[in-house]
């Protein structure tokens, strides 16, 4: 911060904190609210690193123009600037406010020696750009006293008349450069029909263009400075043309060691290989398919219908303003559906109502309500405190229940407190939170002996699937519903079946898995044809003991019928798609999802394709839970694994995995193979979507931790985990 003798390798402090104080702005924008640029996007550019950046300023041989307010005087550092192309013209502090105004230079060396410099300093800096440099010449050291009078006129910065380093400078000069150019930039941006969004390396949206904020609906003001969002990117309409996941490519800034990327929607053109950027007739086109993505990334592919979709949807842009475009785009509508092979009614003759009448007795069998749903923002806006203030439980119980809104909530000691009837004491408090009893229009003493007995219906000698399991699985449905970005979506009927769902969905859970059923031909495996055993008998047997008249816990008897069935449907549908079989048929449907259709059968839909998701990230949610919790319920699902390998041995059957022997197994690997087969690409979506980053976040973290775990794991430990 003396006379300034840098190196070519990094920045002075002084100008350092000049960087961060300038404002950056875009001078000389069209467009008002054209956002500032970190100076973090500036500072990593090394002062020798060439630039390879398409359509920027070349760095060598720019011409680049400096003012000297003398009243008389030259040195090294003067001549060193004219022989790197600088133009440095002379003038004095009488005529400097002109000279500036006219030819914006890239650098204002003021003279240490004329008189009044602070003054002359500040009449400059009131119609200089803030992209000019403002500096002191001087022939010798600067006193202390003397510097703290020109900080007082922001003059921070000096040089030597005998100085010939002027790398610090010329540094400067190629930042300005870059800079005055923004302008010009953004203008052009604000012009494309391509929707961009930059992110800086902290994964904040540091800018988006005109047709951004047009597509989405988002204004910048609000987008810039949040969090980046797949989901708030996957709201562009169809009609704009692509696929939700896959016409966004996110590209790397090269030139930027800070991690910056531009996140862009490109219109897409048949006939060039995957990631070929090409011009055509002035637009920008690349194929960025979802398969060939994860393809490369190691991922899974997608369903046959997702690329189906995708195809169609990019025919449609190539097609757009046409009658093809709009066929097209009822192709895919029609082909999103849940059932693509089911009949329509509206295919059948007007009038036709015979047809209409064995449609709807032999297909259809239920009529849906008509009334529009409320969601669960609706429904809950002005009702949401906690009603448990009646119930009667122990302290003990009560402190453990506190936190049932959070994360870090520890079922594990609530089952220890409430002498393992973790399910019914929570289920209490929370389906009074969300007012269940209200939407059945069932009294609360009904619901009560209902819990109880679907509690008592859960084997407490499995090690996992038990009832703190589904206690467990029914905070984490909880917790999913109260997301804003998801109780937006959600109608209030899936939220309360989504609970009841949670509670049930292990009922009468026997220790083993579908395959150990199928392999004994156990009786409901013969009952239910080999499909989905365990998840129909657990729901068929909750309805049983629902709707059986002797046992007086009918939740459901209020509701009038079509509510009944529709209520009925949704219970059953979340229940069988916690089977582990469907996992990825379910994660497709889920990414599949249109939220910009804002019809009510769409509505409809989406509500329970997220609901369904919700309890699929709900029931295998151990591994992304507080580490202490993660590793006690990952022993106990190996300890219930290793009871039913052992079993598989000693009656010579096929054994299902083979590397849950408790000879052999080694846990911690078994965790990191379940997160990348399973949970890592589930969560992934569904925390996006959920705006809940530090579900995903804890879930690396433990996967980390089990990895490190995995080269000193024995056999041995393997006799010891439910100690």
């Amino acid at each position: 911060e003396r006379e300034v003798t840098t190196d070519s390798s990094g920045l002075p402090s002084s100008l350092l904190l000049l960087l961060l104080s300038m404002p950056w702005c875009c001078i000389g924008s069209s467009s008002s609210s054209t956002p500032p640029i970190s100076s973090d996007a500036l500072l990593p550019l090394s002062a020798n690193q060439e630039n390879t950046q398409p359509g920027l300023p070349p760095n060598k041989n720019q011409p680049k123009n400096a003012i000297l307010v003398t009243n008389g005087g030259d040195g090294l550092f003067i001549d060193r600037l004219r022989s790197s192309n600088w133009t440095v013209e002379s003038v004095t502090p009488s005529s400097v406010e002109a000279h500036v105004s006219r030819s914006k230079p890239l650098l204002i060396l003021l003279d240490s020696r004329i008189d009044d410099l602070p003054t002359i300093a500040k009449s400059i800096r009131s119609i200089v750009e803030d992209d000019s440099l403002l500096t002191v010449i001087s022939d010798r050291s600067v006193s202390e006293k003397r510097r703290r009078s020109l900080a007082k006129a922001n003059i921070v910065h000096f040089v030597s008349w005998n100085s010939r380093d002027i790398s610090l400078i010329e540094f400067v000069a190629r930042i300005v450069a870059r800079l005055r150019i923004l302008p010009a930039l953004y203008t052009a941006l604000d012009e494309v029909d391509e929707a961009i969004e930059v992110c800086d390396e902290s994964h904040t949206v540091a800018y988006v263009n005109s047709a951004y904020e047009r597509l989405t609906g988002c204004n910048r003001q609000q987008v810039i400075g949040q969090p980046d969002s797949e989901i708030r990117r996957k709201s562009l309409p169809s009609s704009f043309g692509g696929r939700r996941n896959c016409d966004w490519s996110c590209l790397r800034v090269s030139t930027s060691n800070a991690g910056h990327c531009v996140y862009l929607r490109r219109r897409v053109s048949d006939g060039f290989s995957n990631h070929e950027t090409h011009f055509a007739g002035g637009q920008m086109h690349r194929d960025l398919s979802l398969k060939s993505i994860r393809s490369q990334g190691g991922g899974l592919v997608d369903a046959p219908i997702s690329e189906v979709l995708s195809l169609l949807r990019e025919a449609s842009v190539l097609c757009e303003g046409g009658d093809a475009a709009k066929y097209i785009k009822d192709a895919v509508r029609l082909l999103s559906s849940q059932e693509i092979y089911a009949p329509s009614i509206t295919r059948f003759r007007d009038g036709d109502r015979i047809a209409t009448q064995y449609y709807d007795g032999l297909i259809r069998l239920q009529q849906p309500g008509r009334q529009r749903k409320r969601s669960v923002v609706d429904a809950y806006r002005d009702k949401r405190s906690c009603s448990d203030a009646r119930r009667r439980v122990s302290g003990e119980v009560r402190q453990a229940l506190e936190n049932e809104h959070l994360w870090s909530f520890d079922v594990l000691q609530l089952e220890r407190v409430s002498e393992h009837h973790a399910l019914s004491q929570l289920a209490l408090k929370l389906f009074g939170r969300w007012k269940v009893c209200e939407m059945l229009q069932c009294p609360e003493d009904t619901m009560t002996r209902w819990l109880l007995s679907i509690e008592a219906h859960y084997h407490p000698v499995n090690a996992y699937h038990n009832a703190t399991h589904a206690a467990d699985v029914l905070q984490a449905t909880s917790f999913f519903l109260d997301a804003p970005s998801v109780a937006t979506y959600v109608v209030e009927s899936h939220a309360a079946a989504s609970l009841i769902a949670a509670t049930i969905h292990d009922l009468d859970h026997p220790g083993r898995g579908n395959a150990f059923l199928i392999n004994t031909r156990q009786s409901l495996s013969i009952l239910y044809n080999d499909l989905s055993v365990l998840e129909n008998h657990h729901v068929a047997l909750a309805f049983q003991l629902t709707l059986q008249a002797s046992n007086n816990i009918n939740i459901l008897a209020n509701l009038p019928r079509e509510e009944f069935a529709s209520m009925r449907s949704c219970i059953v549908e979340m229940v069988l798609a916690t089977d582990i079989r469907r996992h990825f048929e379910y994660l497709a449907k889920f990414n599949q999802m249109e939220l910009t259709d804002e019809r009510e059968s769409e509505r409809e839909a989406h509500s329970i394709t997220i609901c369904n998701m919700l309890l699929k990230c709900a029931d295998i949610s151990n591994p992304a839970r507080e580490w202490a919790l993660c590793e006690r319920w990952a022993h106990r699902i190996v300890q219930e694994y290793f009871e039913q390998t052992r079993e598989e041995k000693e009656k010579a059957l096929p054994v299902t995995m083979a590397f849950f022997d408790r000879e052999t197994c080694n846990v911690p690997l078994t965790q990191v193979g379940f997160v990348d087969m399973f949970a890592r690409e589930a969560f992934s979506c569904w925390t996006q979507f959920a705006r809940l980053p530090q579900v995903l976040k804890q879930l690396e973290s433990n996967y980390e931790r089990w990895r490190g775990m995995a080269d000193g794991w024995t056999p041995a430990h393997n006799n010891s985990l439910l100690s």
